[in-house]
């Protein structure tokens, strides 16, 4: 399986999704394109190394399993899609909301293999969906597309940005963003992995270029994540995987001073939901939870 880092972990996020919404009989985010996506070979190979994983996970539980999968089972429900699928489902279920109050553009930052264009349906007809990603993992996407036969439907635009060296406002402009519109952006996945000045700085940039009242959605971790006399395990094994991957997680917030430290970005904090809440949102009658440390914000531009 040939592909760049960024390819992978989107690879890795979609057969969580897929898996979740095969084998789940009350998924929590029905995303079975997901599953389309993925060539048997990966498929073969992401869970191979998923159910492996568990000895690292919980070694007991490895012991005490005997099958692969119920070792798959059991580490892609305690330790992988609750959180992809519950973050999934707080940005659409407030897009859904965003549409019905007027917002024709949504913005899909670190797009990977989202499925929300294909899976898209009784949109307003001007409604455009503006997906952004590096280059190559956008690259990929498309090929990827195109083998499994899937049309891409005319009112997605592909923005490829490498926010290394591209300006996102100007980007996003050549590819027919109008700023004089209400937007909604999503950003899953990704916070962790950036340093406080970089994340603030994209959210100056995105109220710089959006009108009053566009949205802005993302998933952080709290700042106790980071302290390991109060962190989770699992918290805490996810920081030591990611760095071994090479991209370490590196920033939390403090969700009591959250709203603050936006007021410099011209960001309002509309919500800003803890495990508890999005426990009692999405798993109350659930055979899965919500992580520890992570938690959901919308924010609205107010400039």
């Amino acid at each position: 399986m040939e592909t760049n880092k960024e390819s992978l972990t989107a690879l890795v996020s979609c057969f969580a999704r897929g898996y979740h919404a095969m084998n789940s009989h009350q998924p929590i985010f029905n995303d079975r394109i997901a599953h389309s996506l993925l060539r048997d070979e990966e498929k073969q190979l992401i869970s191979t190394n998923w159910a492996n994983a568990i000895a690292f996970f919980d070694p007991e539980k490895n012991e005490s399993f005997k099958t692969f999968d119920e070792k798959l089972e059991w580490v892609m429900n305690n330790q992988t899609i609750p959180q992809l699928v519950s973050r999934a489902r707080y940005a659409e279920d407030g897009l859904m909301s965003a549409i019905e109050r007027g917002v024709k553009q949504y913005v899909i930052l670190g797009a990977g293999l989202d499925t929300f264009a294909l899976r898209q349906k009784n949109l307003p007809e001007d409604f455009i969906i503006y997906e952004v990603d590096h280059p190559a993992t956008q690259a990929f996407k498309r090929n990827r597309l195109q083998e499994m036969g899937f049309d891409i439907p005319a009112n997605v635009k592909f923005v490829p940005v490498d926010f290394k060296q591209d300006s996102l406002p100007d980007e996003l402009k050549k590819g027919g963003y109008d700023s004089r519109k209400y937007a909604y952006f999503s950003l899953l996945g990704v916070v962790m992995y950036l340093e406080k000045a970089d994340f603030f700085n994209l959210l100056s940039s995105i109220s710089d270029m959006s009108m009053n009242g566009s949205s802005f959605v993302f998933d952080y971790l709290d700042d106790t994540a980071f302290n390991d006399g109060k962190a989770s395990k699992k918290l805490i094994q996810m920081r030591q995987i990611t760095a071994m991957t090479g991209e370490p997680m590196v920033t939390g917030f403090d969700p009591f001073e959250f709203d603050r430290e936006l007021q410099a970005c011209n960001m309002l904090l509309y919500e800003n939901l803890s495990p508890a809440n999005i426990e009692e949102l999405y798993f109350e009658n659930s055979d899965l939870h919500a992580f520890d440390h992570f938690h959901f914000a919308h924010l609205v531009v107010h400039k």
